[in-house]
Formats: structure tokens, sequence, C-alpha cells
């Protein structure tokens, strides 16, 4: 039976989520005697208590926590470790979020609310801070956009100077604008700054965080919309490539945590446009796009011909209505596939597909890969 020993700081969801997987593997998989620490609260002195363990009792490490933990850095038995400072340690692999395909999301996403104005918030010297900045930057760049506001620092709450830059950055944003925080804790910041300034959320300023802790989410002041990632499919994976380097077998490396969806709530929504037709078309399709909807559908909900509203809304969104309605519909049946054990002919059920064949083809033919594929590679 191997011995590891897991540090996994359980207050935020991350470090729930990555325990949640790693105990699906472990339960199912591994035989493992799994030795932890004692709780924060029981404990004056983490790294007192890790120096005084004998770490060569240990056939491996699950470190979910990247304070005072260089003894075990340094030894050389196998560890996986989410978020360590550098790029890559020897003898160590790491769980690391796919920052660029954050970004990327989190722009598709306020592109397609109409925002014209944008902005970035996140953390100084910190690696997946700049990733998710640069990404974001990126991909609004590939569409047209150019002028993209960016507040960058080391927040200290217990100094008022840091909150009257951001209230200062904010109020010189041109509205209405969309910020992308780095994290939910950014994000919260941020609303925070707004209520001290007196700016509206989300009329002037809509704000989308990273993580999706529901908690923290839904208790913030308005609620935070935010994007979840799939921590517990990480903490399943890392799990296992652990179990595989103490075998001898595999080799270190990185793995992804990829993000699964954004959860709106009240601090992004709002259609960023003053066409009262094309939010008459958008606030149609978002209600309607999980039903066999059509393009006249959508049409029949505005008072204008299909031409013209076609036209406006290629012209403020860059892309079609088709488009948007594909968007929606791929999402929403990604989400079905990931978080339902429902049998794909129930899916395609439920969604009023004329068959499960139809429904396969729709879906392999916007992303690439059947239904049952993407569930499979998801899973494992």
């Amino acid at each position: 039976m191997k011995k590891v020993l897991m540090i996994v700081d359980t207050s935020r969801l991350t470090g729930r989520d990555l325990l949640s997987g790693a105990e699906r593997y472990i339960s199912s998989f591994a035989r493992w005697e799994v030795a932890t620490l004692a709780p924060n609260y029981l404990k004056e002195d983490f790294s007192r208590e890790l120096r005084g363990l004998n770490l060569r009792q240990f056939d491996g490490f699950f470190v979910c926590y990247t304070e005072n933990i260089s003894p075990i850095l340094k030894t050389r038995k196998p560890k996986i470790i989410h978020h360590t400072p550098r790029e890559m340690l020897d003898n160590t692999s790491r769980i690391v979020t796919h920052s660029a395909h954050i970004g990327q999301q989190a722009a598709k996403y306020f592109l397609s609310l109409g925002f014209k104005n944008f902005a970035y918030c996140g953390f100084e010297d910190i690696y997946w801070s700049q990733q998710r900045h640069r990404s974001f930057c990126e991909m609004l760049m590939q569409n047209g956009i150019g002028a993209i506001q960016s507040f960058v620092d080391t927040p200290d709450r217990t100094k008022s100077t840091h909150q009257k830059k951001l209230t200062a950055w904010l109020k010189e944003l041109p509205k209405p604008v969309c910020v992308f925080a780095c994290n939910d804790d950014r994000a919260i910041y941020i609303l925070e700054a707004c209520k001290a300034a007196g700016i509206n959320i989300p009329e002037e300023v809509a704000v989308l965080g990273v993580d999706n802790d529901e908690l923290v989410c839904n208790l913030s002041s308005p609620p935070l919309s935010s994007m979840a990632l799939n921590f517990e499919n990480a903490g399943f994976q890392a799990a296992r490539h652990l179990d595989r380097l103490m075998d001898g077998e595999g080799e270190n490396a990185t793995l992804k945590v990829e993000p699964t969806e954004i959860i709106t709530r009240k601090s992004t929504d709002i259609f960023a446009v003053e066409d009262k037709e094309l939010i008459a078309a958008m606030v149609y399709i978002r209600n309607n796009y999980h039903r066999p909807v059509q393009v006249a559908d959508v049409v029949r909900a505005t008072s204008i011909s299909r031409r013209e509203l076609e036209y406006r809304f290629k012209s403020e969104f860059k892309k079609t209505i088709k488009d948007e309605l594909n968007r929606l519909r791929v999402e929403h049946i990604k989400k079905q596939l990931l978080h339902s054990r429902e049998p794909i002919y129930h899916i395609a059920n439920q969604l009023e597909f004329t068959d499960p064949e139809h429904f396969s083809r729709y879906f392999t033919n916007l992303t690439g890969i059947s239904p049952s594929a993407f569930r499979r590679q998801q899973s494992e």
C-alpha cells in the first residue's frame, strides 16, 4: 500500500473540488494510505509541523497549497503540486489552469453581450494572471478591438490607498464597460470599489470573475458572474498521474484545468447595446435557444425585416443570428453531457431534436467531435 501525504486547502472551492476528484480515483482504482496535516486552527506553525515530519516515509505527495512547502519541493519523491511559483521544478508535476482558454472564453462572452469597451483587472507578477490578460486581449484584437484598459497591482485590503487607485481607474473607464477579473477574489474587490464610487453594476460596469465558488459569488453584492473550472476532473487526473509516477511509470507533466461554462449572475446580466430591436432579438434567443427555433422565429420577436435584423446583428455582434443560436445550443449541450448521466437519446429528446442521429450530426458538425466521444473525452 502506498503512503501519500495530501495537503489541500479546503476553505475554497478549488481545493474541495481537487480533493473530491482525487478521492473518486483513490476509492475506485488505488490502494493508498493517506496522511494529512492538522487543520489550521490546531497548528501554531505550518512550516514547523512540516519540517518535523519524516518525509522519507511517504511514497508521494499531493499538494494544493503553495506556502512554506520547500521541504516537499526538495524531496526526490513523486509529487504533484497545484500552482508552483515557477514553470517547472525538478521531479515535480503541476496542476495549472488553462489560462489561455480562460481569457479567450471571457472575451467571447463579453463580445456576445455587445460590449464595445473592455478592461482587465489582475494581479501583478502572477503568471496565470498575466496569461489570462494576454489571451483576453489577443482574442479581442482578433475581433477588431484595439483599446483594452487594464489595472494590475498587488492589492492590500488593509490599505485604503489601493482601493482608491482602483476606484479612480473605474471612474475613468468609458461606460458602459465590461471588466474581466483574473479570479473571483479580484472581482469581489472590483464590486466593492464600484459601490464605494457609486458606479452602477451592471449598467455602467459589468464584472466577470473566475473559479465560480458559489458561496462567494452568490453572497457578493450584486451576485457575481463567474467562469467555472473543472477542478474535480483535474483532481481525478492528478491522482491517477501520481499513482503512475509512484509505480515508476510515466514522466512529470503539467495537467491543465479547463474552463467549462460561464455562470451568469447579476453582475453581467445586461446587453450593452442601445438598439431595442437587437435587445428584443437577444432576449428571445436567450429564452428559447434550447428549443428548435429558427432565425425566422427570432425575426418575429422584433418589428423589423429579416434582412434589416440580420444586417444590424452582424454589424453589432460580428456574427450572424444563426451563429449565436448555435453557440448557445452547443454550450447547453456540453453542460448536459458533462453534468448529467442521462443517455444521449434522452438529451436529444429534451432539446426537441427529431432523433438522436440528427442530434449527433448537429453537435459533430459544430464541434468536430460526436456527443459520445465528447462525454468520454471529458470523463477520461
